[in-house]
């Protein structure tokens, strides 16, 4: 028998999927209160990953709802829950999203226009 058919067969994986920072509330309150972010100044990519909450900046940040948001935080993120963004204006933030991705022109045309 062929090796195609004797590997198993387990979905599809899309290769230009985004790959997200996840940053939950709990964890951001956690830094604010032992000193490694400062809420005065807008909250970003670079900011987190001084504060150790993210390891490397991959695709963008993605905020999360879970835990609590004492502090009056402005977030600069690339997507954020609805969740994150109802305690974080609940607390007397704001959340600002980042456009997203510029889609190179190769990826824009439709190579199906032309016959």
């Amino acid at each position: 028998m062929p090796i195609y058919r004797r590997l198993p067969k387990r979905g599809f994986v899309k290769p230009n999927r985004a790959d997200w920072n996840e940053v939950n509330l709990g964890r951001v309150q956690s830094a604010i209160d032992k000193g490694r972010l400062d809420a005065a100044k807008p909250v970003g990519i670079a900011e987190l990953t001084a504060a150790g909450l993210v390891g490397k900046p991959r695709d963008g940040v993605r905020l999360l709802g879970k835990g609590e948001l004492k502090a009056k935080v402005e977030f600069v993120v690339d997507h954020a829950t609805k969740s994150a963004t109802a305690a974080v204006e609940k607390a007397g933030g704001s959340v600002s999203l980042v456009a997203a991705r510029a889609v190179p022109a190769e990826a824009a045309k439709d190579d199906g226009a032309e016959k």
